[in-house]
């Protein structure tokens, strides 16, 4: 094994914690706005990559334009469910438990009633791969980091620059003092819903165009974004970002010197060494 398998399999990290990025933007979002911990968020992901499959694959429609057209149905669906299933159940916290974990369930069952089960493959979002310094680098993987830091870049502009951003911030630095403010607390849960599921269904199709995807899919993203919001610290965008990119390349260096499962493992090893040494995560809170 050389110095540059090692380079290689940190800049393959690198490249695909953009997904990840995506995932737990979207939670440390909806938890630091709404105190929920969306336990669909997950499925969220899937159904984002589905969307694309169906009007890629199925319907002939453009990859990027049927990315960009998941990313607007996946936000109304988050728009739906925080009116129709989360505004109801007023603040308690095991009802929101139940409730979004059997919406999981729901959706997993309706995406494998729909599509059948088994693997399904996305066109890629730019074949081949160039070389830089002996290492080979994949382009769809260059894409995937290059949106979702985009999409991160957006998003701090939108949080610091717009008064829909500043009021969203607010609500989640202190809820009661916004709403002391005039700010409606239901119209930032609706916006934070659309927007963490939107940045969700881009982490999904990206996801989905590396890898397979399939409906059971959404589980395994769910954990990664927890481990993001444990890492970088709720709340925090920067840590969001950074807990993305050191999962990515931890994924991806234990694969290389101990096999692809302990990609499986190292999300929940850092969860309990974050828990138990730093509980606030890297950017988070006192």
């Amino acid at each position: 094994m050389s110095g540059q398998d090692v380079v290689q399999a940190i800049l393959n990290g690198l490249c695909m914690g953009g997904t990840y990025i995506l995932v737990g933007l979207g939670l440390t979002l909806i938890l630091g706005v709404m105190n929920i911990l969306q336990f669909a968020h997950g499925e969220i992901y899937m159904l984002g990559a589905f969307t694309v499959y169906f009007l890629c694959v199925l319907k002939g429609l453009n990859l990027y334009l049927a990315v960009f057209v998941s990313m607007i149905t996946t936000g109304v669906v988050g728009l739906i469910i925080e009116r129709v299933l989360l505004r109801p159940l007023k603040g308690a916290f095991l009802s929101y438990v139940c409730a979004t974990t059997g919406l999981s369930l729901i959706l997993q069952t309706l995406v494998l009633l729909a599509f059948t089960k088994g693997t399904k493959q996305l066109p890629s979002l730019w074949k081949g791969s160039f070389e830089l310094g002996g290492v080979y680098i994949s382009r769809e993987r260059v894409i995937a980091i290059t949106m979702a830091l985009l999409l991160t870049l957006a998003l701090v502009i939108f949080l610091r620059r717009t008064k829909y951003g500043l009021a969203m911030t607010a609500s989640a630095q202190n809820r009661e003092g916004a709403l002391m403010q005039g700010i409606n607390p239901y119209v930032m849960s609706a916006m934070v819903m659309a927007i963490g599921s939107g940045l969700a269904a881009v982490g999904g199709a990206l996801g989905g165009s590396i890898f397979n995807l399939d409906p059971y899919m959404g589980g395994l993203a769910f954990m990664k974004g927890i481990t993001l919001i444990v890492i970088g610290g709720l709340g925090s965008i920067l840590g969001a970002v950074v807990g993305g990119l050191i999962l990515g390349i931890a994924e991806s260096l234990l694969a290389l010197f101990f096999g692809s499962q302990m990609g499986i493992i190292i999300p929940l090893v850092l969860v309990i060494a974050f828990l138990i040494f730093r509980p606030r995560g890297l950017f988070g809170h006192e």
